[in-house]
């Protein structure tokens, strides 16, 4: 198999589904921890478990070198994770410049390339292969520096973030950080073939959408240093009581609010969502 975004080199490398970075960062060397796939639980002691690694859909090149200032813009962007949270309860917006100083622009465009780099293993890694044209995803990421089928939106959920922060008071807790994603759901109809997914990491939550050669009504503006982010609603997020959740509750719950307890809640909303980007 060849590497997706390069298309020349073998796909030799397993990128990581979360960075390295987070997971040293908050769980340290050794640890015992739970990875939430967004359907099921899984245990993994160690940064290199290929439980957090895509299949080898890519290259080394591509991985090491091609896409390192997307890699270093993410870690960057969740080192500084504090005063996001605090940016987005102030002004509900996040802003880039205050993120990543003078070179804001180019820094933005790189996480939101992670981003890409991201969404692209998960559609390659999915059931929906014969559906995809990933041109634009991966011309994005070798540096086109607009993309029109790609589309990013930002959440805060409030309650996770107390979550994560009581979590982390304890060192021995498997359950100290809280990063996981979603199921890639595919959210196409007829000729308007389209992909959704989502990234979490603490209090964050990115949505994405890429909807193959499709154009859609609105395109990322990387002249602008902010995002807007939209604040959950917790009482219509947590339609049920937490009182009597376990951990793994807790878990799955808190990521993924009503739409844990019908998974076809989550599909409508990304499909009205995909649906609202059409020409």
């Amino acid at each position: 198999m060849k590497c997706w975004i390069c298309e020349n080199n073998e796909a030799n490398s397993e990128e990581h589904k979360f960075k390295a970075s987070d997971i040293r960062r908050q769980f340290g060397k050794s640890f015992d921890a739970i990875y939430y796939d967004g359907e099921n639980l899984h245990p993994f002691n160690s940064p290199k478990d290929k439980l957090i690694k895509f299949p080898k859909v890519i290259c080394i090149d591509c991985n090491n070198n091609q896409t390192r200032d997307a890699d270093t813009a993410y870690t960057l962007f969740f080192e500084k994770i504090d005063l996001i949270n605090n940016m987005i309860e102030t002004t509900n917006q996040i802003s880039y410049q205050e993120v990543f100083g003078s070179d804001w622009k180019v820094s933005r465009m790189n996480l939101y390339r992670y981003f890409a780099k991201h969404a692209g293993c998960k559609i390659m890694t999915s059931n929906f292969l014969n559906y995809v044209d990933i041109s634009q995803l991966r011309l994005f990421i070798l540096g086109l520096e607009s993309i029109n089928n790609f589309h990013i939106k930002i959440y805060f959920n409030k309650v996770t973030k107390g979550f994560t922060e009581y979590l982390k008071l304890d060192s021995k807790n498997k359950y100290r950080s809280n990063i996981a994603f979603g199921p890639t759901i595919y959210v196409g109809q007829e000729n308007n073939i389209g992909f959704a997914g989502s990234i979490i990491n603490g209090s964050i939550r990115v949505e994405w959408f890429y909807g193959n050669q499709n154009h859609f009504n609105t395109t990322i503006d990387f002249d602008t240093h902010f995002d807007l982010v939209e604040i959950l609603d917790n009482e219509d997020f947590y339609p049920k009581a937490f009182t009597d959740f376990k951990n793994e509750d807790f878990f799955t719950y808190l990521n993924f609010g009503k739409y844990h307890l019908n998974e076809e809640l989550l599909k409508d909303d990304y499909r009205s969502v995909f649906k609202s980007l059409q020409v």
